[in-house]
């Protein structure tokens, strides 16, 4: 399928959130995680995909889907079936949540190095929705299911590398990869999980380590037999985008909430209360004090009469 009509079904999708199966989702809540970047949290009638068991995120692994948005979807909530992840992010950088990153659904298979269920619960799935290996066919290169993709002068819609096999992928669009980049991020601040980063796609040595890990990996981290993500041009740009440092932005809403949002109360700004200094007063003391006498001055009568009397040798 050509970049261009996948626009169109991405489009069309969210539109009216109806996947190739006809199934229908709702809207439940839309997280603003900063940066332009919005999660959708979309949910179907049933919820028998995944468990609705809480566990501690400690990783996250990253898939591509071989496909675009409206059959990833499909293949993500299939009814009774509980091989899911978390976020699925489109071409056009609209990520879509199929389930709360508290809660867990298998995403790495049979024969995964760490065991499917034990490093399932403990990480976050991310399909990135894109169509994956291509093969040659002429000047074209085709997806998986035979239809033409792109034309080998292109080069904007592919990666060349030999890889496993192949030699040619779908690469990521600048939106996605940078929308990508926005939910890891948010996902490290949320869960605590480290810019950790699989240098490579070097499988896991052991169950142990497997299970030790903190940060981000791929699937053929944990399987020798998968593609995603093969460590080209598209994967170093998004590992790239995603800092050493968890950015504290905010999440303007928790995107495992499914309850209406309530408006956010306006920000009123606290001033620090300033004290006035305490008025300096004379120390007291506790011993008490003799009371002061007011000598009175002589009046000049009094003198006159003072002086006849001694005058006369009397007295007063």
């Amino acid at each position: 399928m050509r970049p261009e009509t996948i626009q169109q079904r991405e489009d069309e999708f969210f539109s009216n959130l109806t996947n190739s199966a006809g199934v229908k989702y709702k809207l439940t809540q839309t997280t603003d995680i900063g940066q332009g970047v919005k999660i959708y949290s979309i949910r179907p009638a049933f919820t028998s995909y995944y468990y609705a068991t809480k566990t501690t995120k400690k990783s996250i692994c990253l898939h591509f889907t071989v496909g675009y948005i409206k059959s990833d979807t499909t293949a993500l909530s299939t009814r009774d079936n509980c091989v899911s992840v978390s976020y699925v992010v489109d071409r056009s950088g609209r990520i879509y949540e199929m389930f709360p990153d508290t809660e867990w659904s298998y995403h790495l298979g049979s024969g995964a190095v760490g065991g499917n269920g034990a490093m399932s619960k403990q990480s976050i799935g991310i399909e990135i929705s894109n169509y994956g290996p291509l093969k040659l066919s002429g000047e074209n290169l085709v997806d998986a299911y035979g239809n033409n993709y792109c034309t080998v002068a292109e080069k904007q819609f592919y990666d060349k590398l030999n890889y496993r096999g192949y030699d040619y992928f779908a690469s990521m669009t600048e939106a996605q990869i940078s929308a990508t980049a926005a939910l890891i991020k948010y996902l490290g601040r949320k869960h605590d999980i480290p810019m950790n980063f699989k240098p490579d796609d070097t499988p896991f040595a052991n169950n142990a380590e497997a299970i030790a890990f903190k940060g981000i990996f791929y699937h053929t981290n944990v399987r020798k037999d998968k593609f995603d993500w093969p460590f080209g041009p598209s994967l170093k740009a998004l590992i790239s985008a995603c800092s050493d440092v968890v950015p504290k932005v905010e999440a303007k809403a928790d995107a495992t909430k499914t309850e209406a949002i309530t408006p956010e109360a306006p920000k009123v700004e606290v001033k620090p209360e300033v004290k006035k200094p305490p008025e300096l007063r004379p120390a007291t003391s506790t011993t008490s004090k003799p009371k002061s006498t007011t000598v009175k001055a002589p009046s000049l009568l009094d003198a006159i009469i003072s002086l006849v009397v001694q005058l006369l040798g009397g007295k007063k």
